[in-house]
């Protein structure tokens, strides 16, 4: 295992901080005119955009989605204690040890030695460095409060390796970047930093509503995939921003990309799941998604993956049908609440998934030709075609049917919470 480095390195590295924190305190007056500016802007933006990728922290994704004060206490006094790799290295160790623990440590390193490279453009931003320390200070919280299965820690563990290897990408070109690029690169790095805490808050929802109950362990869920590369994605998505002819305001082109719209409405789909569960139970009823050993898995895949073939879009479904038909009962628990004309998007995931995983040619030709129906005419309505088949094809048909499921969940709490 790699030690982390000693006491000389930390006193230099939080001299340096200190140092940088001197020179930007109080702010130079270009700083200000450039905030001033950020702040003159105003561009209208959907709801989903407003709410969960505004200035928050993971802190506050958790307080949206009700999870308890002693877990954010927990959460806040492991936070107050970090700002080392030492500190973090323990962190780690207390999740789980793994295969990935020595290429995160070692990514820690070099986060922090590029961010005293490029001291002179972060301090418009949060230190990518305050993210990874205050999702792994959320994980241990909930590792202490809930006592997770290990997909819990492999996931986390991948999630900030992912981020960090995307950051030192980043970083690197910035070196070759002018002025004006670099500044581009610097604001899309700080908002895929919201995507990075929203995933993982969506991971300690699954966390959270696994914890509510005795959930029994169940075999093996096809694969044990997790993330597969969305901050890659969202770069390819936003490749023209990196151009000199480019004039447009930076954070709508980044919130505009699919990749980032699926990941937003993605997280919006499970913190809603559970809000719909603690309001149920705050009025003395069960709840209404009753997790299982695939509750925590989906809560994390639903807001990290972006489908670039059919195979990622039929496991994405496959989780959408775990945490929502199966989770609700097959839907038995949803119909007493919502008419079912409004569940319109779950009868499309179980459509999808039957399209997924079960031989549709079985049966006589009447009922092939009736399976075949339903799923082309579930494709027309997602994406005005009968199958996907570009990567493009496949990425609209995540969003529209997050959009639709989105939707319900807050159709469903505006009746739950109007006849209480």
């Amino acid at each position: 295992m790699v030690s982390p480095p000693d006491d000389t390195w930390f006193r230099k590295f939080f001299a340096e901080q200190r140092r940088i924190d001197k020179l930007l305190n109080p702010y130079s007056e270009t700083i200000m005119r450039h905030q001033r500016i950020l702040d003159s802007i105003n561009i209208p933006a959907l709801e989903y955009q407003r709410s969960i990728l505004e200035q928050a922290s993971i802190r506050d994704y958790l307080s949206i989605a009700g999870i308890s004060n002693d877990y954010l206490t927990l959460q806040q006094e492991i936070q107050n204690s970090l700002g080392s790799i030492s500190a973090i290295t323990k962190e780690i160790e207390f999740l789980k040890h793994s295969s990935v623990f020595d290429p995160i440590i070692t990514a820690q390193e070099n986060l922090y030695r590029f961010q005293d490279q490029f001291s002179q453009t972060k301090d418009l931003f949060e230190l990518p460095s305050a993210r990874i320390e205050s999702v792994l200070a959320a994980a241990e919280a909930i590792s202490r409060m809930f006592h997770p299965q290990d997909f819990y820690s492999d996931f986390t563990l991948s999630s900030v390796m992912e981020y960090q290897s995307f950051l030192e990408r980043q970083y690197r070109y910035i070196q070759h970047d002018n002025d004006m690029i670099a500044g581009r690169r610097m604001q899309i790095n700080d908002l895929a930093g919201g995507l990075f805490e929203i995933i993982n808050a969506s991971l300690d929802i699954g966390a959270t509503l696994e914890g509510q109950e005795e959930v029994q362990s169940e075999d093996a869920i096809y694969d044990e995939k997790v993330q597969v590369g969305l901050y890659g994605q969202i770069n390819q998505h936003l490749g023209f921003v990196y151009s000199g002819r480019y004039s447009g305001e930076i954070e709508t082109s980044f919130n505009d990309s699919l990749p980032a719209r699926i990941s937003c409405l993605g997280y919006a789909i499970t913190e809603q799941i559970y809000k719909i569960n603690s309001i149920c139970e705050n009025n003395g009823q069960d709840h209404v998604f009753k997790p299982t050993s695939r509750t925590m898995r989906a809560c994390g895949t639903i807001p990290s993956l972006v489908a670039r073939s059919e195979i990622d879009f039929y496991y994405i479904i496959d989780h959408l049908f775990f945490l929502l038909y199966e989770g609700s009962g097959t839907a038995n628990r949803l119909i007493p609440i919502i008419n079912e004309s409004f569940l319109a998007p779950l009868w499309k995931v179980k459509h999808l998934r039957l399209s997924a995983r079960h031989d549709i040619d079985h049966g006589s030709i009447k009922e092939v030709e009736k399976k075949r129906s339903k799923i082309s005419d579930t494709y027309i309505s997602l994406i005005a075609k009968p199958l996907p088949i570009r990567q493009s094809d496949w990425q609209k048909a995540q969003l529209q049917i997050y959009i639709e499921i989105d939707l319900m969940l807050q159709k469903i709490i505006h009746e739950i919470t109007s006849n209480n």
